[in-house]
């Protein structure tokens, strides 16, 4: 007995220990944001937005201290590292939120700084990335009311996006993920500061679709809603049909639930991709007035499978003639067909709808009029 409790004394001193390292809180500088830039000679331009934790004279938790960098070199690990010469305390990137890039350094190849984020081990691939309009030093110093950090708001605006899924998300991780897939193509947020507003407001609008590392073109937020039906990613929205009733006004519909289905049929010359959305609403409101009959739901629900089919079709038209598959219909041929050629198969591929809307709570018996 007694050997075995000197065996586990040794082993506890040898593995047991305590931390091998360790750093006041308030001496650390953490990122909340990385912004990337490009010069006219295409050398990386890096903001960073960041947080030290303040103590207060007790010697409790205070508050946080915004602190903006810029740095400008050849290479990504270059330009970091020269930016932590202008800080009194080393960044942390652990703690980092959002990715962006500005539509000039998109547009020039990501690839040539997308790599770092990749192999750095104190950057996390869940953080998102966005594309952002404009100018990178006129978005780093806009000012919000209620939240400072512009990395912080980002992240929770595009945690907001389910409760609207007109926008599209990606995280670095799904957007390595498209890059290294056989498509080779993702759709990320796009991000603006939007003017009408009585205050400064960022709002995720269009689209980015960037193919090899590039952006290449824009996924207008007018077509996001049946691209995210077709992907399945609707996890809830608003429809608009007209008001059977009154042509010329409108019912609101509320998107409760939504599941899409993909089934595939190659023939060997076409692919007939059949898509079967099953949407469940609630209506949410009617201008004018609303006799909801059997007949006057039977016609909501027709309409609104109408809007479905045509959104649906028309943004998988537009981008077949644009030979852009941002739907991913090669990765899911590839899986479905693993010995057929896959080359092409995105122009030789057919879209057929099958829409079913069902209209929640509705009566067959029960006549309401507003």
């Amino acid at each position: 007995m007694k050997n075995f409790l000197c065996y586990f004394l040794v082993i506890c001193t040898l593995f047991l220990n305590g931390c091998f390292n360790y750093n006041d809180i308030d001496q650390v500088i953490f990122a909340t944001a990385c912004i990337v830039d490009v010069d006219s000679q295409g050398n990386p331009i890096i903001y960073i937005e960041a947080f030290r934790p303040q103590k207060s004279s007790a010697g409790s938790a205070g508050g946080e201290e915004r602190i903006l960098f810029r740095g400008s070199r050849k290479t990504m690990f270059e330009t970091l590292r020269d930016i932590n010469l202008s800080s009194n305390y080393k960044l942390n990137f652990t703690q980092n939120m959002g990715i962006f890039f500005t539509e000039k350094a998109a547009a020039q190849d990501m690839k040539d700084f997308i790599d770092f984020f990749e192999r750095d081990q104190e950057f996390v691939i869940r953080s998102n990335i966005a594309i952002i309009k404009g100018c990178a030093d006129t978005f780093i110093n806009v000012k919000l009311k209620g939240q400072e950090f512009i990395g912080v708001f980002i992240h929770d605006l595009i945690k907001n996006i389910p409760s609207s899924s007109r926008e599209v998300m990606t995280s670095l991780n799904d957007f390595l993920d498209s890059m290294n897939s056989d498509c080779r193509t993702s759709v990320i947020p796009m991000l603006e500061i939007k003017q009408e507003q009585p205050e400064n407001k960022i709002e995720i609008g269009d689209g980015a679709i960037i193919t090899n590392y590039k952006m290449v073109d824009t996924l207008r937020r007018t077509d996001v809603l049946g691209y995210n039906f077709l992907l399945n990613n609707i996890k809830g929205s608003s429809l608009e049909v007209t008001n059977p009733d009154i042509p010329s006004k409108f019912i609101g519909l509320e998107i409760i639930k939504n599941n899409t289905k993909t089934r595939m049929y190659y023939s060997g010359k076409k692919l007939t991709v059949q898509k079967i959305i099953n949407v469940k609403v609630s209506i949410s409101e009617a201008q004018n007035k609303l006799n909801l009959d059997e007949n006057t739901v039977k016609k909501i629900q027709a309409n609104a499978e109408k809007n479905i089919a045509y959104a649906c079709n028309k943004i998988f038209q537009d981008y077949k003639e644009k030979d852009l598959d941002i739907f991913y219909l090669k990765d899911d041929f590839k899986r479905r067909y693993p010995r057929e050629n896959s080359n092409n198969i995105f122009q030789k591929s057919q879209l057929h709808m099958d829409v079913h809307v069902s209209v929640e709570g509705s009566s067959t018996k029960t006549n309401f009029r507003y």
